[in-house]
């Protein structure tokens, strides 16, 4: 378990990661023969002493193959990803998120500090998964996340010596935040033994926090290879994942092969996964060994 004092000491850093979510949004795609819809009702699991808001996104009459438990940057909001969220509902999944509470939409958003917000994200991924164990039984997880999302995603897994979600076979992040002083080091992700896909971008920085692109992909090289990828796009920066984000077409096919193979376990994915290129000018990156 993660100690007090590495949350607070960790304080500054969650600051800067104040930027790495960044608000607003676009409606809904309609990508599917029927309508990808938003539902949007009070959690039905109390989350510790306080309740919030669930954002539940599936195919209209389509039955779901997998769940998505789906972790928005800081200070952002699950609206602010609805292409994402549709492409994985067109998939087959049901996209499930919470209104966390360093969102500015969160009514008490004040009453947190950066130290409890961590707590807090980690409260509102164990709700949702009691939720899916409970609405959808039995179907594959999958843990997805943007940026401060991502590392949320990855502590589901076992990431920060957390203790995993047995029920999260994958995980599918953008734009990890990398090191964060007192909190990620060079051990963090040597639990996450769970095939993980990160997508970032050459132009994938933050001021002030994160000045290195490279620093994304450091979950893909310090946890235990096997099942482990990472696409960089050539142009892309932080707002890759978000529905104004430029080089997601780009991700969209890699995307798609990896949640098909890795989250629904389709055979035929993982061998055409295996073999994937990456288009001119961007780097596929498969860590094996």
């Amino acid at each position: 378990m993660i100690a007090r004092r590495d949350l607070l000491r960790a304080g500054v850093a969650f600051g800067a990661l104040g930027v790495l979510g960044i608000a607003g949004g676009l409606p809904g795609l309609a990508l599917a023969a029927d309508p990808v819809n938003v539902i949007t009702t009070d959690m039905p699991f109390a989350v510790g002493s306080r309740s919030t808001r669930l954002f539940e996104t599936k195919v209209e009459r389509s039955k779901p193959k997998g769940v998505v438990l789906f972790s928005a940057g800081y200070g952002s909001a699950p609206d602010s990803y609805a292409r994402l969220q549709a492409v994985l509902a067109i998939e087959g999944f049901v996209v499930l998120a919470t209104l966390s509470v360093d969102s500015p939409a969160y009514p008490d958003t004040a009453s947190f500090n950066r130290a409890q917000v961590f707590i807090e994200r980690i409260a509102d991924m164990k709700a949702l998964s009691a939720y899916a164990a409970r609405r959808y039984p039995g179907l594959p997880v999958l843990a997805v996340g943007h940026s401060f999302g991502t590392l949320i995603a990855l502590c589901q897994a076992g990431g920060l010596a957390r203790a995993a979600d047995p029920t999260v076979k994958a995980v599918l992040g953008f734009s990890s935040p990398g090191k964060i002083p007192g909190l990620v080091n060079a051990n963090s992700y040597e639990g996450v033994t769970v095939p993980t896909l990160i997508v970032t971008g050459t132009d994938d920085t933050v001021p002030q926090f994160a000045t290195d692109p490279a620093d994304h992909l450091f979950p893909i090289e310090s946890s235990p290879a096997g099942g482990k990828y990472a696409l960089v796009i050539a142009g892309a920066d932080h707002r890759l994942a978000h529905d104004q984000g430029v080089g997601f077409d780009r991700a969209l096919p890699l995307v798609k092969l990896f949640v098909e193979a890795d989250g629904l376990g389709d055979t035929g994915a993982a061998r055409r996964l295996a073999g994937w290129q990456a288009a001119a000018g961007d780097r596929f990156i498969v860590r094996e060994r």
